[in-house]
């Protein structure tokens, strides 16, 4: 270095270490709070699921709990990614998992997930479990990305029928 020279400052050293956790769910109350909520709305979904009868076209169940028709199939001629999953939830609570596969292959893949919550939300209430372990675990995210993967499969195939 020159004599009069300043030394240049290091610069900062970036940290890319563990993304933050969300730790408001490790808290017992919230913990509980959510466990509650999901657990609730699981067993609603379950229960709707098998008072339904699905719709033998394999979409348009949803009309029996008083909602309209699919928009986006109205305006497109192209059903939605989200077209026949109630009647794949309706088919896999009756038991018909051809069926349900039939109706949107990821509809069996999320009834299962929703059926976890429903049986896992009364044992990790009572024992306030931290559900960042369960959105942190591998077999969350696995199942997750087979569901989403089986989505877009779904709705490609529903392109491919439509436009070819």
């Amino acid at each position: 270095m020159l004599p009069g020279m300043v030394p240049a400052a290091t610069p900062p050293q970036l940290d890319f270490g563990a993304p933050p956790r969300l730790a408001l769910f490790d808290r017992p109350w919230a913990a509980r709070l959510a466990w509650a909520t999901m657990g609730a709305v699981a067993w609603a979904v379950l229960v709707a699921s098998a008072w339904l009868r699905p719709d033998a076209r394999g979409f348009g169940t949803h009309q029996q709990l008083g909602l309209p028709p699919c928009t986006f199939q109205a305006m497109t001629h192209v059903p939605c990614p989200g077209c026949g999953l109630t009647t794949s939830f309706a088919y896999m609570a009756h038991g018909h998992i051809l069926r349900a596969f039939g109706a949107h292959l990821m509809g069996p893949f999320l009834f299962a997930i929703t059926l976890a919550v429903a049986l896992l939300a009364p044992w990790a209430l009572r024992r306030a479990y931290p559900l960042t372990r369960v959105v942190e675990h591998p077999a969350t995210t696995a199942a997750f990305a087979i569901a989403l993967v089986a989505g877009m499969i779904t709705f490609g195939a529903r392109l491919v029928h439509t436009f070819l």
